[in-house]
């Protein structure tokens, strides 16, 4: 753990800075003139089908980098719950409740991707 302290302690400064100054002088100001009002590109049936398309991409490729479609699965799902969930619940944008219901379903959703993907696959 040592020899990776440096790397972790410097990543995570640097990452600080970076994602202070974009959050609060790029997206902020652009989130704030956001007059969405619901009203979306397409109904939520195709909206939901047009997104499982994005995401089957999107994780064929990531368990092309690692070979492994549960742990491609998991990073996906665990790097989305740190975002959506963990972020938003320390900002108070999210309840603590609504964090762990969307956690679940993101792993279930992704771990059942996941372990298909795995059972289907050649290799």
């Amino acid at each position: 753990m040592s020899d990776r302290m440096k790397p972790l302690l410097g990543a995570l400064v640097v990452g600080y800075i970076v994602n202070t100054v974009l959050v609060n002088y790029l997206y902020a100001p652009v989130a704030a003139s956001d007059m969405s009002e619901g009203m979306g590109l397409m109904p939520g049936w195709a909206a939901l089908l047009v997104f499982s398309v994005i995401v089957l991409l999107y994780f064929d490729w990531v368990n092309q980098s690692l070979g492994n479609p549960m742990k491609s699965a998991l990073i996906i799902a665990v790097s989305q719950i740190l975002l959506v969930d963990v972020y938003y619940v320390l900002l108070g944008n999210r309840e603590i409740t609504t964090a762990v219901v969307s956690a679940v379903v993101l792993l279930g959703g992704y771990c059942t991707i996941g372990f298909v993907y795995g059972k289907l696959s050649d290799g």
